[in-house]
């Protein structure tokens, strides 16, 4: 029952009761007043509860190996990395085909998110579009779904993907994550996509590496989904640029070991069940014999930054791993 009326996509109130009932300051998110629940649902008391928790230090890059969820976090800069399964014991209820995708906040901005639901049995086209791997920041091989759907099944997915966690490391300057999915060894041509994200603190910019390695030749799209709301623009250098007009804030990916140019495709993204706004997503295709290894640097430019000098430290860090 709500009380307060909150955005679809906003839990920060859910946070609190928790911060107050389990006297958790790692619940207590900093705010100009606290949220109207405290005081409906847990009286005086735990107003009073809440005001007297500290609040907790700045958010770190955590592990949640059981959710298969793992967050890169210093500052402003924030990215969901995800290895989770399909969930009910691998029918897929309402899990996606979205194994090693990614979703990046920085500069106060959503750059790239997930795209939401938007409908379940009312639209049986829009449900599986909602949860197409095509609609995730992932790669696609062959135009194949990462795991199995039928049309008439809207709560139900095949269990091929199996995503595992190869390593983790979130000690140091440069924290990383490695994980691989075994979802397009079914095709006739097995094919495993391993995904390696790294998170390069005091850059300030994340590299990822997707490795393809099997046998044959195919298609391969790699995309990145963007926020409703942003400009999208491909840059005369090749990189792709996202820019927030209200907070000047922008997201560069620069391509590596790709000599395609990034297209763009018409999406939707839902922030709320039954409704959808426009959005774009980057798209890079590319026809390869395997192995292929890709590297994109997600390099977020808030304002006031200097791209030039930001830019420098990215291409030296990638020119050392490419000499790696």
């Amino acid at each position: 029952m709500p009380l307060v009326r909150h955005a679809a996509d906003d839990h920060a109130h859910v946070l609190a009761l928790g911060a107050a009932v389990f006297h958790e300051p790692r619940f207590k998110i900093a705010s100009e007043s606290e949220p109207a629940e405290l005081l409906w649902i847990l009286g005086e008391r735990g107003l009073g509860d809440y005001h007297a928790l500290p609040f907790a230090e700045t958010a770190q890059s955590s592990a949640f190996p059981d959710a298969g969820t793992y967050i890169f976090r210093d500052r402003d800069l924030y990215l969901l990395f995800n290895t989770n399964g399909n969930g009910m014991n691998g029918r897929g209820s309402h899990g996606h085909n979205d194994a090693l995708t990614v979703e990046v906040s920085a500069c106060g901005t959503p750059f790239i998110v997930d795209p939401g639901s938007y409908v379940y049995t009312a639209n049986l086209r829009e449900r599986h579009l909602f949860r197409s791997t095509a609609y995730h920041s992932t790669v696609q091989v062959d135009d194949a779904e990462q795991n199995t759907m039928e049309q008439a099944e809207p709560f139900v997915m095949g269990d091929e993907a199996h995503p595992r966690v190869l390593r983790c490391d979130f000690s140091g300057d440069v924290e990383t994550v490695a994980a691989e999915h075994r979802g397009y060894a079914r095709l006739s041509a097995p094919v495993t996509h391993r995904r390696t994200v790294e998170f390069r603190k005091r850059d300030r910019f994340w590299l990822i590496q997707d490795e393809l390695e099997g046998n044959g030749t195919h298609e391969f799209h790699f995309r990145f989904h963007f926020a409703p709301g942003l400009e999208i623009k491909l840059r005369p250098d090749g990189n792709v640029e996202a820019f927030d007009r209200k907070k000047s804030g922008r997201l560069l990916i620069l391509p590596q070991g790709v000599e395609a140019k990034a297209g763009f495709e018409a999406r939707f993204s839902s922030r709320d069940y039954g409704t959808k706004a426009p959005s774009v997503s980057a798209c890079w295709s590319v026809r390869s014999v395997l192995p292929l290894t890709v590297r994109f640097a997600l390099v977020p430019i808030c304002a006031g930054e200097d791209e030039a000098i930001r830019l420098v430290a990215v291409n030296r860090q990638s020119a050392i791993k490419n000499q790696k």
